[in-house]
């Protein structure tokens, strides 16, 4: 059962995020097969099997590194930039890697303890829904022009920094904006302080 309300735009994403679950589970042997949902057209079904089936194939690739994830987690310090050269030595000097890696198909990357490093993917995001996300962006092209920092200090803003972002191929301006209500309130206690919506969106 769907726990989102039909009307909502994220129902739909639901639907189709546990239709993907459920098309994984089946191709890696581990769930039943599935009806399709009514409530998903033909374009957004096709999107949806064909993520699942890179998934599948991702997971039947997987690639070790000898690698400790977690020590170099620790290693981290808060707000790592990437962008502080000697920082970036000291720790490919303390982590170096011990071969090149060229990953040419879907495939999962583990550490030497089988922890998921990262997932690649390439050409998961079906091309009708590509499209879509494209037209979607053009119209956000004036909060993301005015979203980008300029500033020659990157301490308090590096992350909508303007060395962080490459122009388009595709005309599209290149940004930064959140779409999460009440994200920054989150991280505060109650009574005095209560979750809200910003902006009606």
């Amino acid at each position: 059962m769907n726990p989102i309300p039909a009307d909502w735009v994220l129902s739909t994403t639901n639907i189709a995020s546990e239709y993907v679950s459920h098309q994984f589970s089946v191709l890696i042997g581990v769930g039943p097969k599935v009806l399709p949902p009514i409530e998903l057209d033909v374009v957004l079904l096709m999107a949806c099997s064909k993520l699942a089936r890179m998934l599948a194939e991702a997971y039947h690739n997987p690639v070790t590194i000898n690698f400790d994830i977690t020590r170099y987690s620790e290693a981290l310090q808060t707000m790592e930039t990437g962008l502080k050269s000697g920082r970036e030595e000291l720790l490919l000097a303390q982590f170096p890697p011990d071969h090149q890696i060229i990953l040419e198909r879907p495939a999962v990357v583990l550490d030497k303890f089988g922890i998921i490093v990262l997932w690649y993917l390439p050409g998961a995001i079906d091309a009708a829904i590509q499209n879509d996300m494209m037209v979607a962006t053009v119209m956000m092209s004036g909060p993301l022009g005015t979203s980008i920092t300029r500033s020659a200090v990157k301490d308090n803003k590096w992350r909508t920094h303007e060395s962080n972002f490459q122009s388009s191929d595709h005309g599209l301006t290149p940004g930064c904006i959140n779409l999460s209500p009440a994200w920054f309130l989150q991280g505060h206690p109650a009574p005095k302080f209560h979750p809200e919506i910003s902006v009606t969106l």
